[in-house]
């Protein structure tokens, strides 16, 4: 049962000193769903250098303990995703990042948002022996930034912790690790694809994809 499971969190948040429209957003939405974790929760805050965060900080939990890490351009959020990861010690893990905050604002992009913390956490997946679960599947390969057979559209999902660090082996890290890595990590077979997977390359960025996608 998915109630036994710890469930634990990796977050990350990229604030380059200036709050954005998605950090408010992608926040909101955390907070909201912040009590769905009854595990481990890392949180890390990647800056570019000393600046305030303090109305970042306003938005976060009301418990929530956070990191300041140092972004990596080069890589964005993988380094600090992996070695967060190894942190993480039983049960099930979800990845998610503050998601846009370096976009500008678009509609489509808002409605994406919402879904992806909508659709992952108000029902959360019973993972059965597979090793990921999340919503927003592209199950075709989509380089050149995710040349792999499929991804979790926007980076959000669930992980079995035991079995993926288990199978962690050399990464190359690039920004774009953090989408490719359950296709690196698993076959198709072994993930659950939940609201909204196709085998199409959508947009979602447009707001006209969610109206295709509600039909």
């Amino acid at each position: 049962m998915v109630d036994d499971v710890k469930k634990n969190l990796i977050y990350f948040i990229y604030h380059n000193g200036k709050l954005h429209h998605y950090h408010v957003l992608n926040l909101k939405l955390l907070s909201l769903y912040w009590n769905v974790f009854d595990g481990q929760k890392i949180v890390k805050i990647a800056v570019d250098g000393r600046y305030s965060i303090d109305a970042l900080l306003s938005l976060l939990p009301k418990d929530c303990e956070y990191r300041i890490v140092k972004n990596i351009k080069e890589t964005g959020e993988a380094y600090h995703f992996l070695e967060s990861l190894v942190e993480i010690k039983e049960g099930m893990t979800f990845y998610a990042h503050c998601k846009g905050v370096t976009r500008p604002m678009w509609r489509g992009l808002d409605m994406w948002i919402h879904h992806l913390y909508k659709k992952n956490l108000e029902n959360v997946p019973t993972l059965g022996g597979k090793i990921f679960a999340g919503v927003l599947g592209k199950l075709l390969p989509c380089p050149p930034y995710v040349p792999e057979a499929f991804h979790y559209s926007g980076s959000f999902y669930w992980m079995d912790t035991e079995k993926v660090k288990s199978r962690i082996t050399k990464m190359t890290y690039n920004k774009y690790l953090t989408e490719r890595f359950p296709a690196i990590i698993a076959k198709k077979e072994e993930c659950i694809f939940g609201f909204g997977s196709t085998d199409k390359n959508l947009n979602f960025y447009d707001e006209k994809t969610w109206r295709q996608i509600r039909r």
